[in-house]
């Protein structure tokens, strides 16, 4: 697991999970608003092997979403991608990862979940929430359309990410890339080099 090496000198890290399919501009854009404003050593990609909220709803494979994320995340100082979660058999849980990440990092290390404020709202109904607010801060951004009466969760220590609302999703890159239209403003160049390789997402 590429986290190893990592192990014996990280005190703040950020965990960006999800399926990433595909990885796109807005994802590498709220880990670098993560990095520059809340000082993290670094930020882990986690891609999601068997995602329970999303079962059967992925349309690439987990190595294929893991390889997108390391085209993505290359030379970029500060991110880096861990296979944890694919690595890892049966249904994933965010719990799990950052017990495992606790473990590896020692106790002396932070951890900073990164989600859009979406997202940030429903934990109280994940696995172990109790658990998993003792164990990681959250960093959340707006997202497009966000109510302003949405209300993080009670119990979790939450901070805002400040940084432009970008109204991009990885539904609506593959609904562009089906339609054979042009997504070179919305995912790297070396995502999309390897989307069209792979013939992923309906491309040849």
């Amino acid at each position: 697991m590429e986290t190893d090496r990592y192990a014996a000198k990280m005190k703040k890290i950020g965990i960006l999970g999800g399926t990433f399919d595909p990885v796109h501009n807005a994802h590498l854009d709220l880990a670098q608003a993560a990095l520059d404003q809340y000082g993290l050593d670094v930020v882990l990609f986690v891609p999601t092997g068997m995602p329970v909220r999303k079962l059967g709803k992925t349309q690439a494979g987990a190595q294929d979403r893991l390889s997108m994320l390391r085209a993505a995340c290359e030379n970029k100082e500060g991110f880096e991608v861990s296979s944890m979660e694919v690595d890892r058999p049966g249904v994933t849980y965010t719990i799990d990862t950052l017990r495992e990440l606790k473990a590896l990092y020692r106790n002396e290390s932070r951890l900073y979940l990164i989600l859009g404020e979406d997202t940030a709202t429903d934990l109280a109904t994940w696995k172990d929430a109790r658990e998993l607010a003792a164990l990681a801060g959250v960093l959340y951004a707006k997202r497009p359309g966000g109510s302003r009466e949405s209300r993080l969760p009670e119990g979790f220590t939450c901070s805002e990410l400040l940084m432009e609302v970008c109204d991009i999703s990885s539904s609506g890159v593959r609904e562009l890339l089906q339609k054979g239209s042009d997504v070179s403003n919305f995912v790297p160049t070396r995502v999309s080099d390897y989307i069209e390789e792979h013939g992923l997402y309906g491309r040849s």
